[in-house]
């Protein structure tokens, strides 16, 4: 199962990058509303920071892997 997902990971590595992020969001959002019943929007500037970030670096290593 794990060979799996590192072929997946490896393959795909855009939507890994999001499927992480979203899962890690639904974890966080659950878990601030469970104990303050409140959703902090500004996480989510946070977030899509983050995955910007990580496309840059995905995309610097694909043009590094080719040359």
């Amino acid at each position: 199962m794990i060979n799996k997902y590192r072929n997946f990971a490896k393959e795909h590595p855009y939507a890994h990058v999001i499927l992480i992020a979203l899962f890690a969001s639904i974890i966080g959002i659950s878990i601030e509303y469970i104990v303050n019943k409140d959703f902090i929007g500004g996480g989510l500037y946070t977030v899509l920071t983050l995955v910007l970030i990580q496309f840059i670096i995905i995309k610097r290593r694909k043009i590094k892997d080719e040359d």
